[in-house]
């Protein structure tokens, strides 16, 4: 029997049947985020929100190893321009006023400054606008970060401009916030052995509510700069 040749429309139909059988190729509506260049966006494609003022990954992910998740603007402040760019203006020097108190050395205990911190981190990551204020305690070469919704107490100038360095957890973490009941208090311990070496000791310090003062964080810097050495 001589042997029957493909035609043209036996061709058609297989062609057919593949792309109805064949898988799914990402479309622009599908958003692959592959297939579009770096440089571009458009409503089709989504690109990761860029940097800008108030928002620094670095800065942000710095922050986070202390506690506290950035909800809305982060601002970082080393040197009085940076007050300025924000439209603060730099107080003169802060005098210390009053006592800020040492956990487990006196009335303040473990279980009152650990639900302090726990609160207080919330209401910051909460909070529309943070402040994050580095230096050296005044006297010192310890390095001290102030996370805080107050931009009074950011602006005070309680500490003193360190060297320059990339956003990272410090020796003394100060949490002030505005909000919430009066309190205040530190606890110094042994580094974790993740965000801090075990061979450092850390301090946390909590000011909130009507404690929120500049005078109140000197105070409460110098006596964690003592007690850190100690």
């Amino acid at each position: 029997y001589a042997s029957k040749q493909p035609t043209t429309s036996m061709f058609a139909a297989r062609a057919a049947t593949a792309l109805r059988h064949a898988p799914r190729l990402a479309t622009p509506a599908m958003r692959s985020m592959s297939a579009a260049p770096p440089s571009m966006e458009t409503d089709e494609y989504f690109i990761f929100p860029r940097e800008r003022p108030g928002l620094d990954y670095d800065l942000n992910w710095s922050i986070n190893k202390n506690g506290v998740t950035p909800a809305g603007d982060a601002h970082r402040i080393t040197k009085k321009a940076d007050l300025k760019k924000l439209g603060l203006s730099a107080g003169g020097t802060t005098k210390p006023q009053g006592t800020v108190e040492e956990a487990g050395e006196g009335a303040l205990s473990f279980p009152e400054i650990d639900a302090a911190l726990e609160s207080v981190k919330v209401a910051l990551g909460a909070s529309s606008t943070l402040y994050v204020a580095e230096g050296d305690c005044p006297g010192t070469r310890i390095p001290c970060r102030i996370i805080t919704d107050s931009a009074a107490v950011a602006a005070a100038g309680v500490l003193e401009q360190m060297p320059k360095r990339e956003p990272t957890p410090l020796p003394i973490t100060c949490y002030v916030s505005e909000g919430g009941a009066d309190f205040k208090g530190f606890v110094v311990e042994q580094g974790d052995g993740v965000v801090y070496s075990e061979d450092d000791n850390v301090v946390s310090m909590v000011l909130t509510g009507k404690s929120a003062t500049p005078g109140a964080l000197a105070a409460g810097i110098a006596a964690a700069a003592t007690a850190i050495e100690e």
